[in-house]
């Protein structure tokens, strides 16, 4: 069986961001320089369900999907009174992060870190726990999560990325059938561990039509080996525009806009 391999040797490391008590991905001990405006204290014996609320204070904690504390996300709290006069401050080592809020102003609170995951950068949106807006004046806590998966709480798509693919149309055995997006089936199997280190699992789905292309969408970050078919029969995939086709080929997702990631191929019988 022949394979399109589209990257290079897997290496799994984050950088400006440190997932902090151990686990299975070596971590690059580099934090974002931009500390932006505001104080950052640890909340010693604090843990990510015992933080209160305190007046005039935006405080939280950033950890993965497993618990453990992420340092170096960014925490940008979005004044909506005034144009580009944003609050922006790090996660410390326990994934804790604090800022003063105490200002006549109502603030939206994001959270993203910057990761370097088998070569490429990648920026991550991390989902918070409460979404809603808050007066500066009353403070609050607003914790976040790496989500590999899920939809957004803006209703703006997923924390997964999408593999899209643009099929040819036509049957070599019955030219007259045109074949059809939806009656497409991918396989994706993880070659090494996802960007969070963990260790994934195979996905086995039916493409759907979506805004952007057919193809799947909410799919964890990671490197995948790549086959379809077209009910039952096999397809030849190969990436986007190279011309080239294989049973199956592996590939990295790359950037489509700001922190939104696609693989994109083309498939033919």
């Amino acid at each position: 069986m022949r394979r399109l391999l589209l990257a290079g040797m897997l290496t799994v490391t984050l950088g400006g961001c440190v997932i902090t008590t151990g686990g299975p991905v070596p971590v690059s001990t580099q934090v974002s320089a931009e500390q932006g405006k505001g104080t950052q204290e640890v909340e010693a014996g604090q843990d990510n369900g015992t933080l209160e609320v305190e007046a005039g204070v935006l405080k939280g904690r950033v950890v993965g999907a497993d618990g453990r504390p992420i340092q170096g996300a960014e925490i940008a709290a979005d004044n909506q009174l005034l144009y580009n006069s944003n609050l922006i401050v790090s996660t410390d080592a326990d994934g804790f992060y604090r800022v003063d809020t105490d200002v006549a102003a109502t603030f939206h609170v994001t959270a993203r870190m910057k990761i370097d995951f088998n070569g490429k950068n990648y920026a991550i949106d991390l989902a918070p726990e409460d979404d809603t807006s808050f007066a500066g004046p009353t403070g609050a806590v607003r914790n976040f999560t790496w989500k590999l998966t899920g939809e957004r709480p803006d209703g703006l798509g997923h924390y997964g990325s999408s593999v899209l693919f643009y099929l040819d149309n036509v049957d070599p055995q019955n030219p007259e059938v045109y074949l059809e997006d939806e009656n497409v089936e991918v396989t994706l199997t993880p070659e090494g561990p996802l960007a969070d280190g963990s260790a994934g699992q195979t996905i086995t789905r039916r493409a759907m039509r979506t805004p952007d292309g057919s193809g799947l969408v909410d799919v964890p970050l990671g490197r995948y080996r790549i086959s379809a078919n077209y009910q039952g029969r096999p397809l030849q995939v190969g990436p986007r525009n190279s011309g080239q086709y294989a049973a199956e080929v592996v590939a990295d997702f790359t950037q489509h806009i700001n922190a939104v990631y696609w693989i994109e191929l083309e498939m033919k019988l």
